[in-house]
């Protein structure tokens, strides 16, 4: 079941039970206003019925001819017809009826409505006076309340009142019905912009709604398919530079094969040939010096493309001497840059090797952009572990860069992959000839020797 429908079948209900419930009480109201009336009614027929009593029982003229069968009353009830609420009979002292405002062939109201009303309010009592001439009694006179005309009256109010009530009840629910389904307009513009995004669509949008409600789901869903479009080009860029990276990496370790060890392989396999074919001890030991030199060589050339493969000292020596020969290096190639570093003693308990890893990376990307870009007479590098979080910090003094504008290397946005793929927080901070601040966080988990 759709909102829209929903919502009419709850205010339906809603109309419908204020409906009964004001039914009810209108009905209740009725029934006592009815009572009220009938019998004040009754009352006064009865005062005007024992003046006429105590007028006519005095004429003895009228009490003769009273004992004619034929004669009429002597109260000529006949005559009040006109007075619905009331049954009024006078029957002789013989219990016949001698008259009555009630025609003979008259229809009384059957209405099922008045029925139930007549059944929902308790009867009237009937009133009686005996009347009394020269000692004897001459006959009875019976009231008997019918509220029937009054509560067919009160009853054809109730309906009308009731059928215009049914009719505002059907006008509420086509207002409601169109009111709703035009404010749930815009939920096809949503569901539409999301299906596109779900195709891939990431310029899908949704303009600025009326309704405030739908207005900040509107700049909400914006805000958020433009980050997810940006971080998706990112991701792009990303792996388009990974890829290049990897093919520069497979380019470099191809030409140092070539070019390098290719020669001092053809040079050691000259020399070889030339101590087979040595004639005196001494042309042999010459070639055997040169293969000597050529094989340091090869081996100093394998252990720098190890290195920048991957870090050697850090499965041997551990984090903590791994980033020491690190710095070391890099001072003895920038010997105008003061560098300060100051690592924890129990940084060497980082046992994960992806996390080492990390930590090593993240501190060689910030020397290399140190070296490339800041033209920096200090930097400063410092390493905290405090309980499961581990920060890293590196600062320089050098040129700085508007952060808004930053390098879209590799370098940069690979940190930040690498820091958020860890679960860690990267932030940089630099401004024009300000320098520059990169500081990481790390969650982590300390593995101590000898137990976890």
């Amino acid at each position: 079941m759709n909102l829209k429908l929903r919502l009419n079948l709850i205010i339906t209900l809603l109309l419908a039970l204020v409906l009964f419930l004001a039914a009810l009480l209108m009905v209740h109201n009725a029934r006592d206003d009815v009572r009220a009336e009938v019998q004040s009614t009754a009352l006064l027929a009865m005062h005007l019925l024992d003046a006429e009593i105590l007028h006519y029982t005095s004429d003895y003229g009228w009490l003769r001819q009273q004992e004619n069968p034929n004669s009429n009353s002597m109260f000529r009830l006949h005559d009040l017809g006109n007075v619905r609420h009331l049954r009024i009979e006078f029957f002789d002292a013989h219990g016949r009826l001698r008259d009555s405002n009630i025609e003979s062939g008259r229809q009384e109201s059957t209405s099922w409505l008045v029925r139930t009303m007549g059944f929902l309010s308790p009867s009237l009592p009937e009133i009686r006076r005996k009347i009394f001439a020269n000692g004897r009694m001459i006959g009875e006179l019976v009231v008997t309340p019918d509220p029937s005309y009054e509560i067919a009256e009160v009853l054809d109010d109730i309906m009308g009142l009731l059928v215009l009530v049914a009719v505002f009840f059907v006008a509420v629910n086509a207002v409601v019905y169109w009111a709703v389904g035009r404010a749930m307009r815009p939920v096809d513009t949503v569901l539409t912009a999301l299906n596109e995004l779900e195709q891939g669509n990431l310029k899908a949008r949704l303009p600025e709604f009326e309704l405030p409600e739908l207005s900040g789901i509107s700049r909400k869903f914006n805000a958020m398919a433009e980050t997810l479009e940006k971080s998706i080009k990112s991701n792009h860029k990303l792996t388009q530079q990974m890829i290049r990276l990897q093919e520069d990496e497979r380019k470099n370790l191809a030409r140092d094969l070539h070019d390098e060890i290719g020669q001092y392989l053809t040079a050691v396999h000259v020399d070889a040939s030339a101590i087979l074919n040595a004639k005196s001890i001494e042309g042999a030991k010459d070639s055997a010096k040169a293969i000597s030199v050529v094989a340091r060589q090869m081996m100093d050339i394998v252990h720098d493309m190890l290195q920048r493969l991957r870090p050697s000292g850090l499965d041997a020596f551990g984090l903590a001497i791994a980033l020491t020969d690190l710095v070391n290096i890099w001072k003895q190639r920038q010997r105008n840059v003061q560098v300060n570093l100051d690592i924890p003693e129990n940084l060497d308990q980082v046992k994960d090797e992806t996390m080492a890893i990390a930590i090593y990376r993240i501190v060689q990307e910030c020397l290399t952009n140190i070296t490339r870009h800041a033209h920096a007479s200090s930097v400063n590098i410092r390493i905290v572990i405090e309980g499961d979080m581990l920060s890293i910090t590196v600062e320089d003094d050098g040129r700085g860069f508007n952060t808004a504008q930053a390098p879209s290397g590799f370098g940069l946005a690979g940190m930040r992959e690498r820091v958020e793929g860890l679960g860690g927080k990267y932030t940089l901070e630099s401004a024009l000839a300000a320098g520059a601040r990169v500081h990481v966080s790390l969650p982590l988990q300390l593995t101590v020797e000898g137990g976890q």
